[in-house]
């Protein structure tokens, strides 16, 4: 018996035919390929573990953006701080966004070449480590296995 999810009762599945499938990606509009490009970030279409792929993409993202912080005297400590939960709060939003998109583009509930999610759970569990990124690379590594 497969498990019904509580979010089904909002998105009842809707039956197409190959035909207005093939019309529906002829007319696939800017935004719509804007919302592929964000929720795939550039990794989902991979064959093999695109979800992995993604979770690098995150750590990746993460060490950018810790390199970023090595060029900020340590008084602005706290609002990097702030602007790193900023960060993830925004990708956040956005990966939202662009998943909701594509699901509609897609016909499919939580499609498999989504992998915005994976960047920003990176993003949540590395928001957390202190500073000094290269003497631990220990947790980062753990917050990508685990």
């Amino acid at each position: 018996m497969p498990l019904k999810e509580s979010s089904d009762e909002l998105n009842p599945p809707v039956l197409t035919t190959g035909v207005s499938l093939a019309r529906a990606r002829a007319s696939r509009t800017a935004t719509d390929y804007l919302a592929l490009a964000l929720a795939t970030c550039g990794v989902g279409y991979l064959p093999l573990a695109p979800g992995t792929w993604g979770s690098l993409v995150g750590v990746g993202v993460y060490l950018l953006w810790q390199l970023l912080r090595l060029w900020l005297p340590v008084v602005f400590d706290n609002l990097w701080t702030a602007l790193t939960f900023a960060l993830v709060f925004g990708i956040t939003m956005i990966g939202i966004w662009a998943a909701t998109r594509v699901e509609k583009i897609s016909g499919r509930k939580d499609p498999g070449i989504v992998v915005i999610d994976e960047v920003a759970g990176q993003l949540i569990a590395l928001s957390v480590i202190p500073f000094f990124v290269w003497s631990q690379w220990q947790l980062i590594l753990a917050g990508f296995l685990l």
